[in-house]
């Protein structure tokens, strides 16, 4: 008996099921026929091997039944099913292949299964290790010593590019591992008429970036304090020159204590690093995070200024003032009161202006994450208000830049970071290739 199938795949979906990679991942937005290809996958290695097992799972049961489950039971042919049980949640087709819609909150439960491959169905929400340790089962023999090929599924909406799944997929790209990335414009003619449009109306810009375009990216609440950032190309591999102080912006942060490093070459401040501290006292915090990560990252230093949060004079930790601790540590710290938005105008003015080689005065190093997630709308202001919004984490790493900036700018320092007889005389624009004499 024939059996038809009214699975009828789209572009990207085509080039998914020619895949022969072991690891796949499709990031989609929503209704772009992410799931339904994993699934549609999934069938068709369960009717090529008779007797397989394949996992399909999310990370909580009620959202896997009332979900992933539905669309499963929904797409496969009621002739090519020999049974449902509802109390394990277990597919059996005709041919002896099996379907495991399962729960994936606690990778000690994973330790007892042996499948031939898996489905991770809103893969955002588990984490790596239980990844790792559905792929250490796919170890299935089937009757007489065949072995599937082995396949891992991965669908979700794109979530923030920090995340393992892109790290995984997007930038280290290991052996037989793909990433297939789809809109919900891909999926239009399955998708009701006015579908698209309602996303548009509901949705943020940002918002809109991964569930209906399918891009990496943060989602940002409120209206970023430094906009400019997000239209230019200010991410740039900088080089750390030892001949020039190297600058710390210092901020307190309530047991959330921060540092920003930075130089500034002519007019052109370059944002080198961070470290932030989390639940940490002021001491502990200098000593075993941030002289540690300063040796390791810029070696041997001859030279560094430092600014600091004005606040640090009256405020306590542990019975000292938080200059105090810096002081017995050897930081001597210059700091002056300065409202808010001064600090924030003073940066943006670098991030308006270019240097003299028409390069921007502002430049962050990729290793500064969050740094450059603050400057993308991390650090944001609430509609209607002109305060930036105080959320515990990346305002005390923009207070530490401001702070800097601020008294670079006050003191008007610029001959003090000339190059002189730097190491470096000339800089390769890593986006542009342009050579830059000093």
């Amino acid at each position: 008996m024939e059996i038809t199938d009214s699975y009828s795949p789209n572009e990207w979906q085509i080039k998914f099921h020619k895949s022969l990679a072991r690891h796949k991942c499709c990031a989609g937005g929503v209704g772009s026929g992410k799931t339904m290809a994993a699934i549609q996958e999934l069938k068709t290695c369960a009717l090529e091997y008779p007797g397989s097992v394949w996992l399909i799972g999310r990370k909580v049961l009620p959202s896997l039944k009332d979900t992933t489950l539905r669309s499963a039971l929904a797409s496969i042919q009621p002739e090519l099913i020999k049974s449902f049980n509802k109390a394990s949640s277990t597919l059996t087709f005709k041919n002896g292949s099996e379907f495991w819609f399962r729960p994936l909150y606690d990778p000690e439960v994973l330790k007892s299964y042996e499948i031939a491959g898996f489905m991770v169905d809103e893969a955002n929400e588990v984490d790596k290790d239980i990844y790792d340790r559905l792929k250490d089962r796919m170890r299935q023999r089937l009757p007489g010593g065949g072995r599937p090929r082995y396949q891992s599924i991965l669908c979700l909406n794109p979530t923030e590019e920090d995340h393992w799944i892109p790290q995984l997929f997007l930038y280290e790209k290991p052996e037989n591992h793909e990433l297939f990335q789809s809109n919900t414009f891909h999926n239009s003619m399955n998708l009701p008429p006015e579908y698209i449009r309602e996303l548009e109306q509901t949705y943020s810009k940002d918002m809109l970036q991964r569930l209906l375009y399918g891009h990496f990216g943060k989602v940002h609440k409120g209206r970023p304090v430094f906009p400019q950032f997000s239209r230019g190309n200010f991410i740039v591999p900088a080089v750390f020159d030892p001949k020039l102080p190297l600058i710390r912006g210092w901020d307190f942060g309530f047991n959330h204590p921060a540092v920003v490093f930075l130089q500034m070459r002519n007019t052109q401040v370059r944002v080198l690093g961070e470290v932030l501290g989390k639940r940490t006292y002021l001491d502990d915090f200098i000593s075993h995070q941030v002289l540690p990560y300063q040796e390791t990252v810029f070696g041997k230093v001859s030279k560094t200024m430092d600014f600091c949060d004005p606040r640090g004079s009256d405020e306590s930790d542990k019975g000292k003032t938080s200059i105090q601790i810096l002081n017995e540590h050897r930081i001597f710290p210059t700091y002056r009161r300065s409202w808010i938005n001064e600090g924030i105008k003073a940066i943006k003015e670098l991030l308006d202006t270019k240097d003299s080689f028409g390069e921007p005065n502002f430049l962050v190093h990729p290793r500064a994450k969050i740094v450059i997630e603050a400057m993308r709308g991390g650090y944001y202001r609430e509609d209607g208000s002109e305060d930036p919004e105080k959320d515990g984490y990346y305002e005390h790493i923009a207070d530490s830049l401001r702070y800097s900036v601020i008294h670079l700018k006050m003191h008007q320092r610029i001959s003090m970071f000339r190059a002189g007889e730097s190491d470096i005389k000339t800089f390769i624009h890593p986006r542009t290739g342009r050579r830059i004499e000093y």
